[in-house]
């Protein structure tokens, strides 16, 4: 018996353990398993798929896709990040950096950084139109660090 109930929490649980994620392989096809029908039937999905929506405002949604496997749900994830409008640094001028972090290394660090804004409020260049410091599409950062560890 709890050979069968291992086997049922792996084709139907994604679990969260203390040292990562358990049973995220996609194990819902025939004859994975002996003993049990894998076959995909829209019937069987339609009835044991739901959404439950956990938050919902203005500004965001969170919900739970119950009854789906996980490469599906991580599919849907990704879309619908792809359909996130973001912006990000992309050009970095550094005029005197005196740290010991190289430009480069800075200029990447600060391209991870997402930046908190509606990106409809900004005017984008046209593909191909030469890039140039221009106040419609350029954010000018002056960031004073003095690291004074030790004098």
């Amino acid at each position: 018996m709890a050979a069968s109930q291992a086997v049922e929490e792996m084709r139907s649980r994604v679990v969260l353990g203390e040292f990562g994620v358990r049973n995220v392989h996609t194990t819902d096809f025939p004859g994975n398993y002996s003993g049990y029908d894998d076959a995909w039937d829209q019937d069987r999905f339609e009835k044991n798929f739901r959404v439950d929506v956990v938050h919902m405002d203005e500004n965001s949604l969170e919900f739970d896709m119950v009854g789906i496997d996980a490469a599906i749900a991580n599919a849907f994830r990704r879309i619908l990040l792809a359909e996130v409008p973001t912006m990000a640094v992309e050009k970095v001028l550094v005029y005197n950096n005196t740290s010991i972090v190289q430009d480069e290394i800075l200029a990447h660090r600060l391209g991870l950084i997402p930046i908190h804004a509606d990106p409809r409020l900004f005017e984008y260049r046209n593909q191909g139109e030469k890039m140039k410091f221009w106040e419609k599409w350029t954010i000018w950062v002056q960031i004073l660090v003095d690291c004074d560890v030790g004098r």
